[in-house]
């Protein structure tokens, strides 16, 4: 792990392991160093990094730089809710540690809906402030996410200093079309 990268975001891009070709979007990526993992693990694909601070896309970019240049990384200052982004555009969507996400109404599940693929997922990444409590925890974001057409599929624990960290996967709901 390189010295700059918490064991929290290692974790993250361990769980997340965007497989290559993939398109990724990372929600709330700050200055890029989660973007750096998911970049570096992508032989073809790419990764969207979305922030809604300014200066945190600018960070990002500058550590980012080569992978900006190859096209491999691109960055968009704008909250979640209010980005211009392409339906089913994206086969995994990241957050870590992004509030909207954790308090009603959460709209911006709709909006991550929207923009996964058929197939994708959503990993929402947290380290729960009280030990015990990741299964709570998963229960209200399917509590959350639910009504916005997304699942929990998965429930990742890690042990990632200074507290253990989860990952809530979810998965988009299949519709069922009139007479299957």
């Amino acid at each position: 792990m390189a010295a700059d990268v918490s064991a929290r975001l290692a974790w993250a891009a361990q769980v997340a392991d965007p497989r290559p070709g993939e398109r990724v979007l990372e929600v709330g990526c700050g200055h890029g160093v989660l973007l750096s993992q998911l970049a570096a693990r992508l032989t073809s694909g790419s990764v969207l990094g979305l922030d809604r601070s300014a200066t945190m896309t600018a960070a990002a970019a500058a550590r980012n730089a080569a992978a900006v240049a190859a096209g491999r990384v691109v960055l968009q200052t704008a909250a979640l809710i209010d980005a211009d982004l392409p339906d089913a555009a994206f086969d995994l969507v990241v957050a870590v540690h992004v509030g909207a996400f954790w308090r009603p109404p959460a709209d911006e599940y709709a909006v991550v809906r929207r923009v996964v693929a058929e197939g994708g997922r959503f990993l929402l990444v947290d380290q729960p402030l009280q030990p015990g409590t990741a299964q709570g925890r998963a229960d209200r974001v399917g509590r959350l996410a639910a009504p916005h057409g997304l699942t929990v599929a998965a429930v990742h624990t890690g042990d990632t200093p200074p507290r253990p960290s989860i990952a809530v996967e979810l998965r988009p709901r299949r519709t069922l079309v009139t007479g299957e």
